[in-house]
């Protein structure tokens, strides 16, 4: 076999590796939800379940963003990723993501992402609780 061959076979091989490592490490998943629940963080104050159409993508690239689609609109909230994703499990045993984001006027917003599916976006002034109820 050329040489020349040998080494495009094994630069060919490289990339693969490369293709498939990062396919692996991104971590890319989307979540829909019917209904959501605000909760006023200044005055104390939950308010009603009402019900929402709201697609979130989790961005599993190296910017980690997680954006938020609104009634199948063509607009969208973007977040950016600020720190690492870590876990926790709740008083009530519900283990959990978070992660610390910006959103794009640039307030500090966590995120986070029950195992049972339900998610809480808690910013300074209040927590939105997004909740699949319907399959």
């Amino acid at each position: 076999m050329k040489k020349s061959t040998q080494i495009f076979l094994l630069k060919s091989l490289v990339l693969l590796i490369f293709c498939i490592g990062t396919s692996m490490n991104a971590q890319t998943f989307v979540k829909h939800y019917d209904h959501v629940l605000k909760k006023d963080r200044i005055n104390n104050e939950i308010g009603k379940l009402e019900e929402i159409n709201l697609k979130v993508i989790f961005s599993g690239n190296d910017k980690g963003d997680i954006v938020f689609y609104f009634d199948s609109s063509e607009s969208a909230e973007r977040y950016y990723k600020v720190g690492t994703i870590k876990e926790g499990v709740s008083k009530d045993g519900l283990k959990y993501r978070y992660i610390t984001t910006t959103s794009e006027d640039g307030n500090k917003v966590i995120m986070q992402l029950f195992d049972n599916g339900i998610f809480r976006v808690h910013s300074q002034d209040y927590t939105m609780e997004y909740q699949e109820q319907s399959n």
